[in-house]
């Protein structure tokens, strides 16, 4: 039995912040899961798992159920197994509820009768057992909620949030996990392979990343089981997004052009990039960030490059710039000024000293 295990797709996330880089992820995430889709047909899989947060929220568009429901049934016959997560939580009044994509006759399966937290495949001689996500203070793999096992062969069960809220020590979680074939846990971004001698669980991870901050996340996860208590687990590489972050040290750019050239070495369509500039900038090097970022912007995902140099030390020796000339004179003025100014005065200030610079030696203003 081949199982594909997914969670944290997250349809429908915001962004904040990221502009319209946040109308392209969005579109990355519908087409992640059409791809999980493909990826699940192409392995000739016999079961897809959504370990949890298949949805951002639960405000949830009816256009956007749709399209998930839409998805998800062109695996049919191939069971789809849901569990609703941390963010997508199942409530009374839950969108769950009343998504057509399970209340219709589908492939599609949710986990989130309590009274009945599993679901039976006779053909694969399998049962899948899980609750949808409730908080914190209930043991979502205890017997207790879960209740005993099935008379089937080959016993999966699903979950999301921390490993810490599953048990209140290693020894009764091991005991646990230990009773399923594969633990297909969900509710954090980065992949983790949690398995042990007494256990098969993995967190699948998000299929793509879905910030600057997560590491090791964009992947799935593929479990084969051809006997009970032997699953092998294989961390698939699946996402299409690069979130990355570089810094460099002003005094390392040379001109505008320079530093157009480091930069477009990542662009990309899928890249989303942060680039952090400090340290003290050289007057020669002209440099202008939002000029680079004008020319470079189109080329990426989503470009943003923070300006935190240093345009004038505080030493006005470190400037090389001899008192007998007129360029000397003004830039021992301005910092004197600059010594006694308030921040908005300073950033002022600093404009004046690049502008003077420029006209004084000669140069065009950039």
């Amino acid at each position: 039995m081949k199982i594909v295990h997914t969670s944290d797709i997250r349809l429908g996330a915001g962004f904040v912040g990221l502009k319209l880089a946040g109308d392209r992820l969005r579109a990355g995430l519908k087409t992640a899961l059409s791809r999980i889709v493909d990826f699940t047909l192409s392995e000739k899989a016999d079961i897809l798992i959504i370990s949890g947060n298949l949805f951002d929220n639960h405000e949830v568009s009816k256009n956007l159920q749709d399209f998930a429901a839409s998805q998800l049934k062109r695996l049919d016959p191939i069971p789809v197994v849901a569990l609703p997560g941390n963010r997508d939580n199942f409530s009374d009044n839950s969108f769950w509820r009343t998504w057509e994509g399970f209340r219709q006759p589908t492939n599609i399966h949710l986990l989130i009768d309590k009274k009945r937290p599993f679901v039976k495949f006779p053909a694969l001689d399998c049962t899948i057992y899980g609750f949808a996500h409730v908080g914190h203070d209930e043991n979502l793999l205890s017997s207790k909620v879960l209740g005993p096992l099935q008379d089937t062969k080959f016993h999966l069960a699903a979950s999301c949030g921390p490993v810490a809220d599953m048990s209140g020590s290693p020894d009764s979680l091991s005991e646990q996990m230990g009773k399923y074939d594969y633990v297909a846990l969900g509710g954090q971004p980065a992949y983790l392979d949690l398995s042990c001698a007494g256990y098969r669980a993995a967190f699948s991870g998000s299929p793509e990343p879905l910030n600057f901050e997560e590491s090791n996340a964009g992947n799935l996860a593929v479990i084969q089981i051809d006997e009970p208590k032997k699953a092998t687990i294989n961390k698939v590489p699946f996402g299409h997004f690069s979130w990355k972050r570089i810094e460099f040290q002003a005094k390392e750019i040379a001109n505008n052009d320079d530093l157009l050239r480091k930069i477009q070495e990542y662009a990309g369509p899928n890249m989303l990039l942060r680039v952090k500039l400090s340290g003290l900038a050289l007057f020669e090097a002209g440099l202008d960030p939002q000029y680079v970022y004008k020319q470079l912007q189109e080329g990426f995902a989503y470009l943003d490059i923070i300006d935190e140099m240093i345009v004038f030390p505080e030493n006005v020796a470190d400037v090389k710039a001899s008192e007998k000339t007129i360029l000397g004179q003004y830039l021992r003025l301005i910092v004197e000024k600059m010594q006694s100014a308030n921040e908005n005065q300073k950033e002022h200030l600093e404009n004046s000293i690049k502008i003077g610079y420029s006209l004084l030696s000669g140069r065009e203003l950039w």
